[in-house]
């Protein structure tokens, strides 16, 4: 008789666990059978972990040795710093701009130092696609220049470097505006749709993911450990952020928005700069290396497809 052996399942510690695209990379790590430890910061958030199958934890994160010793609780093999993508959508929910730069910036580097501390293998941070800056409608690669033109953009680049110059090996994963059912920033499109207000966003052509693609190169990502390397997580048709809203009120069957703007000197004084940053660039992320190298598929290759999976996900939850 033959004594069975069992391996223990990589643990994977995801930051940002409750947003939307959080908690799409729970479920999904969860469904391969890894082990997931996720932030979280009220007891409501702590619920929706469970849910999705992973172990909720209370951390600040901007301190390293407090971000330390819940990776070696949690026994963590790998990092996923996805908490920052909640400001890399469409900025309909006026994210707090200070804050989601301060945890780019400092956040990012806490969570590198603490992941040396405490012996992590691997690091896969979500970065924005939205750093090439505005390519005039040119395709970017990932040998392309960034842009430092914002503060957040500026945040976005120190986040980088700390991960692929720190002590953890780890790789860096441009994503497009990203949407789905969880997105707090698709959820205000929503309201606003419904409500008929009044939009304002970008005519540019703009990269976009559905979170459920970028969860799916994360896997991708902890599972190969390209230590070093860049890829952009974008789909196969960039639209403009008008043309976004467009296809979701058309998808919904309710009134395309108005898309007003305010007077150039008022939208100076009245929107932040890095709301006008990411809105204003055109930013087209050529995903062919992701492909290739990663072996990645996109389930979503445009919006159409994206757009149909949310409302279908709404739907489904509103019947349960």
């Amino acid at each position: 008789m033959t004594e069975e052996t069992t391996t223990t399942p990589l643990s994977v510690f995801v930051t940002g666990a409750t947003t939307g695209l959080g908690r799409t990379i729970t479920r999904e790590l969860v469904a391969q059978g890894y082990k997931v430890t996720g932030t979280v910061s009220s007891p409501g958030d702590a619920n929706l972990v469970r849910e999705d199958g992973g172990l909720p934890v209370f951390t600040d994160l901007f301190r390293a040795s407090e971000l330390a010793s819940y990776l070696k609780m949690a026994k963590a093999d790998v990092i996923v710093n996805a908490a920052p993508q909640v400001v890399n959508a469409l900025p309909l929910h006026k994210p707090n701009w200070s804050y989601y730069g301060r945890l780019l910036s400092q956040g990012t580097a806490a969570l590198v130092a603490a992941g040396a501390q405490a012996e992590v293998k691997f690091i896969v941070h979500a970065s924005f696609a939205a750093l090439y800056g505005d390519t005039h409608g040119q395709w970017a690669d990932e040998s392309a220049s960034i842009s430092t033109d914002s503060p957040l953009f500026v945040a976005a680049a120190q986040a980088e470097s700390a991960v692929l110059e720190g002590d953890v090996p780890g790789c860096v994963l441009r994503a497009g505006f990203n949407y789905g059912p969880g997105s707090q920033s698709i959820q205000a499109l929503r309201q606003a749709l419904i409500s008929r207000g009044m939009v304002s966003v970008g005519h540019k052509p703009a990269s976009w993911i559905h979170n459920a693609d970028l969860a799916s190169a994360i896997a991708l990502c902890i599972t190969q450990r390209p230590a070093g390397e860049i890829f952009n997580i974008a789909d196969d048709n960039p639209v403009s952020p008008a043309e976004f809203v467009d296809q979701f009120a058309d998808s919904m069957g309710v009134a395309r928005p108005g898309k007003g703007g305010l007077p150039p000197v008022l939208r100076q004084a009245l929107v932040h700069p890095n709301e006008r940053a990411l809105l204003d660039i055109s930013v087209k992320a050529q995903n062919a290396k992701a492909k290739e190298k990663l072996g990645w598929t996109l389930q979503y290759a445009s919006i159409a497809a994206g757009i149909e999976q949310t409302l279908l996900a709404w739907r489904a939850a509103e019947t349960v």
